[in-house]
């Protein structure tokens, strides 16, 4: 693995630790809030998670992109693939259940959201999987 190889696998462990706490711990604490505490509660969620997975959301799929080009595979296309479906996921699922719990709490969105992340939580796991089980084959090589 080069630097970059190593980069990107470093970087899509941090999201799948960070979906999997979202996915197990923190979209499920929704249910806790009252309603008249949701609104501070979920504006302080989304204000502090975006610039932590942000950043490292652009670098995977920069690397993903850059990884692909240099050296396209099925398995860089799939790696790629996973990322876009994740991407997709978030900006036409799971933001839009974001802005409307903004606007008013709703039971019925909180569930939709927890539903909705398995999406990004399997992809991002099975890309995870995939990378470390071909990183540790490839250096058995």
């Amino acid at each position: 693995m080069d630097t970059l190889e190593i980069l990107h696998l470093v970087v899509t462990s941090i999201l799948v630790g960070i979906i999997w706490i979202i996915q197990m711990v923190h979209y499920p604490s929704f249910r806790f809030v009252s309603r008249e505490n949701f609104d501070p509660f979920h504006r302080h969620h989304t204000s502090s998670i975006t610039p932590i997975v942000a950043p490292a959301m652009v670098i995977e799929l920069s690397l993903a992109i850059y990884i692909c080009y240099r050296e396209f595979s099925i398995i860089n296309l799939t790696q790629l693939t996973f990322v876009l479906i994740v991407w997709i996921s978030t900006f036409l699922i799971q933001v839009p259940i974001h802005n409307k719990l903004a606007e008013v709490f709703s039971q019925e969105l909180v569930e939709k959201l927890i539903k909705t992340n398995w999406v990004r939580t399997i992809l991002w796991t099975a890309k995870l999987l995939m990378m470390i089980y071909l990183s540790t084959y490839i250096s058995s090589i």
